[in-house]
C-alpha cells in the first residue's frame, strides 16, 4: 500500500500543481478584466447601441470571458482548494514512504489523512460543480462525466479504501 500511496500521491501532486497554475492564470485574467471593466462596458454599450457597426477592440470576447469567470468559483477559493490538494498529496507521499519502510507508526496518521482527504475531496467536488458544468458545455457531457468520475475516484474512493484497509490492519 505504501508504493500505491506514493504513486497516487505523486499523480495527485501533479494534478494539484496544475490546478494551482491554472488558478494563478485565471487570477491574472480576472485582474486584467477587472482593471478594464469600465472600458469593456463602454465598448459593449457602443456596440449594442450601434447595432454592431461600432466595435471597439474585442469587447465581445472580453464580455464573454467576464461572464465565464463569473460562473466559476471565486479565485481565492480555487486557490485554497488547490493548495490543500497539494498539501494532502505531499502528506500521502510521506506516509507512503513510511509504509514502504514498514513503519507501523504511519497507520494512525494515515487514518487521519484518509478521513481528511475524503472530507477535502467532498468539499472540493461540491464547490467546483460549476467547473463540471463549464467542462460539459465546452467539450460535451462525456468529458464532464469523465472528470467527475476521476475526481470521485481520486479524491473520495481512494482515500476511503485506504481508511478501510488501515482500519483492518490497526488494532
Amino acid at each position: 500500500m505504501g508504493t500505491m500511496l506514493i504513486l497516487i500521491g505523486l499523480f495527485d501532486l501533479l494534478f494539484g500543481a496544475t490546478i494551482t497554475a491554472l488558478t494563478i492564470n485565471l487570477a491574472e485574467i480576472a485582474g486584467e478584466l477587472e482593471s478594464k471593466s469600465a472600458l469593456i462596458s463602454i465598448g459593449s454599450g457602443l456596440s449594442q447601441f450601434s447595432g454592431g457597426l461600432i466595435s471597439l477592440g474585442n469587447t465581445a470576447e472580453a464580455a464573454a470571458a467576464k461572464a465565464v469567470l463569473g460562473d466559476l468559483p471565486p479565485i481565492w477559493l480555487s486557490m485554497i482548494l488547490a493548495i490543500g490538494r497539494v498539501i494532502l498529496s505531499l502528506a500521502a507521499i510521506g506516509l507512503g514512504i513510511m509504509l514502504a519502510r514498514r513503519m507501523r507508526t504511519a497507520l494512525s496518521p494515515l487514518k487521519k489523512w484518509s478521513v481528511l482527504a475524503v472530507a477535502w475531496g467532498a468539499i472540493t467536488i461540491l464547490t467546483t460543480i460549476a467547473i463540471y458544468r463549464f467542462i460539459g458545455e465546452v467539450t460535451g457531457g462525456l468529458a464532464a462525466f469523465v472528470t467527475v468520475l476521476f475526481d470521485l475516484g481520486l479524491h473520495i474512493v481512494w482515500p476511503a479504501c485506504v481508511f478501510m484497509r488501515v482500519r483492518q490492519k490497526s488494532p
